[in-house]
Parts: C-alpha cells; structure tokens; sequence
C-alpha cells in the first residue's frame, strides 16, 4: 500500500523563512522565502515566488523523491 512520502512536521506550528511547504491550489513542494504578519511568501522550484495566506500552508520534513 503506497503512501506519501512527505509527511506534515510536527516540530512547531510556526511557519519560519527556510521552511518547505505545500499549497493545495499547486504541486509543490515550496520553500517559504519571507513571513509577513498573516501571509507567507514562497518560492517554487522554477524560482516564481507568489504570497499566500499562512493558514494555506503546510509544513513538511522533507523534499518528494525526484521522478524518474
């Protein structure tokens, strides 16, 4: 039974600058670039950053393993 291999962080509730994220609007995964009180700036893979909302967006532990 396959299950996915990212996995949402427990560490903290916090969403800090470094932090890798999903959106449920886009594949990810993104990494959160800026905080800004309630809105979070991320940065896709392909370098495009937009800001969300931080209630949007989840933390996980690690990056998916790359498609071959």
């Amino acid at each position: 039974m396959g299950g996915s291999l990212l996995v949402e962080s427990m560490d903290s509730d916090d969403v800090l600058v470094g932090d890798l994220v999903v959106i449920m609007t886009e594949p990810g995964p993104f990494r959160v670039v800026a905080v800004q009180g309630a809105d979070v700036v991320i940065e896709g893979p392909n370098g495009a950053t937009r800001k969300v909302r931080e209630i949007a967006v989840r933390k996980i532990d690690r990056e998916p393993p790359v498609q071959r």
